[in-house]
């Protein structure tokens, strides 16, 4: 699991907590970056609040450790990868398909980087639902005593 410290910014009815992260600049400077979890989750975590299920009582300003789950962080590059060069794969294969002959060849680059653009166009849209809801979710893993 990677972890990372967050503050607890309200609390909604439904039990969820928006959390936001205390990225430290530090992680800027660190030769350790490569290996380093909390970098890694402080690259992914956006740097606005988001919501995240919670079984623990909480209240606003409360520090909290986070959690992701390294096998859901590999499901996610995945996504964020593969998707737009499927995008891409399929553009240019309908290309093929309903294009006659000779215009096909023409425009196939234009295609292929169209398609490429609207994969990732599609990512950043669709970011919440595919990142924070489908391929991981960051988990609450305990309250930090108040300092």
């Amino acid at each position: 699991m990677i972890e990372e410290t967050a503050v607890v910014t309200r609390v909604g009815a439904d039990g969820r907590a928006w959390i936001k992260s205390l990225q430290s600049n530090a992680c800027g400077g660190c030769m350790q970056q490569q290996s380093c979890g909390t970098a890694t989750l402080a690259k992914i975590l956006p740097k606005r609040e988001f919501a995240v299920d919670c079984d623990i009582t909480l209240q606003a300003g409360d520090r909290v450790v986070v959690a992701i789950d390294d096998g859901q962080l590999l499901l996610t590059s995945l996504v964020l990868y593969l998707l737009p060069l499927l995008f891409m794969l399929g553009g240019v294969g309908l290309a093929q398909a309903f294009l006659p002959s000779p215009q096909n060849a023409d425009y196939l680059p234009e295609i292929a980087l169209t398609s490429l653009l609207a994969g990732f166009a599609l990512i950043h849209r669709c970011q919440n639902l595919l990142l924070l809801q489908l391929c991981f979710k960051p988990q609450i893993v305990k309250k930090l005593p108040a300092a």
